[in-house]
C-alpha cells in the first residue's frame, strides 16, 4: 500500500549474521555464513554472475528466508521491495502512481520523463521506458528497504541519467546489483564484494573498493612471497 506521507527517512539498519542459505535443488549454499551491515543509503552490490548476488537482495527484502542465521532489521511492519531486472510486465500500483497528486509523484514522473499513457501501450515501451516507470513507482511506494537487480543494464547514457537522478532522491536503505560503474561510484557509500564462498564489504564506490582488493591481493602475494624465501 502505498504511503500517505510525502517523504520519508529510513532508520533501518539491516543486519545479516552469520546467514547462510540454499535452494532445496542445490547440495552447496549460494550463500555461506554471511555477515554484513546494510547502513541508510545506497549499498553496491558486485561480483561475477553465480556467485548470489540476487540471492543476497532477495534475502535482504524478504523474498527469501536464511536456511541458517538471522537478519535484523526486517520485520511485518517494515515495507521492502525487490526491484526486478526484467520488465515483462508493468508494476503493481501503476495507475495510481500515474494519477497521483502528490508532489512526490509529480517529482519522480518530472525526472524519469514519464507519460501518463505508458501502461495502456506497454508493449510498445522501449526496455529503457519500461525500467524508468519501474524504478519511478518503486521509489513512490517509499519502501524502507529497496533492492533493485541491474536498473541500468542495456539502456543508453540519457535513460542510465535520469534513474540515477531519480535513484539520488531516495532516503531508505538501498541495495543495487550492477555492473554500472559509474552508478556505483555515484550513488554508494559502500560495496558488498561478492565471490562465490566469500563476501566483503568495502567503504566507497565500485573504484575504491576494487583498488583496496588489489591493494589486499598485492599483501597478500607479499606475504605469501615472504614464506616461501622463510621456508
Amino acid at each position: 500500500t502505498p504511503r500517505i506521507m510525502e517523504r520519508f527517512t529510513s532508520s533501518v539498519n539491516l543486519r545479516f549474521i552469520d546467514v547462510s542459505f540454499s535452494y532445496n535443488t542445490v547440495s552447496e549454499n549460494i550463500v555461506s555464513s554471511l555477515c554484513v551491515h546494510f547502513a541508510p543509503g545506497w549499498t553496491g552490490i558486485a561480483g561475477p554472475n553465480g556467485s548470489g548476488k540476487t540471492t543476497i537482495a532477495k534475502l535482504a527484502t524478504g523474498l527469501l528466508l536464511p536456511s541458517k542465521g538471522s537478519i535484523s532489521g526486517l520485520s511485518r511492519e517494515i515495507s521492502t521491495i525487490y526491484c526486478l531486472q526484467e520488465t515483462e510486465f508493468p508494476p503493481d500500483h501503476s495507475g495510481e502512481f500515474l494519477f497521483s497528486s502528490s508532489n512526490r509523484a509529480g517529482e519522480l514522473r518530472s525526472l524519469l520523463g514519464i507519460n501518463r499513457d505508458w501502461p495502456d501501450r506497454w508493449e510498445t515501451l522501449s526496455h529503457g521506458e519500461r525500467k524508468r516507470f519501474q524504478t519511478g513507482v518503486s521509489l513512490w511506494l517509499e519502501p524502507e528497504i529497496l533492492a533493485l537487480d541491474e536498473p541500468t543494464n542495456h539502456l543508453d547514457s540519457s535513460a542510465r541519467k535520469l534513474i540515477q537522478s531519480a535513484l539520488k532522491t531516495y532516503n531508505g536503505t538501498g541495495l543495487i546489483i550492477s555492473h554500472d560503474r559509474e552508478l556505483l561510484d555515484t550513488l554508494c557509500t559502500s560495496v558488498l564484494f561478492v565471490r562465490p564462498g566469500n563476501a566483503v564489504l568495502r567503504p566507497g564506490g565500485i573504484t575504491a573498493g576494487l583498488e583496496q582488493e588489489r591493494i589486499e591481493e598485492a599483501g597478500r602475494e607479499r606475504e605469501y612471497d615472504l614464506a616461501k624465501e622463510e621456508l
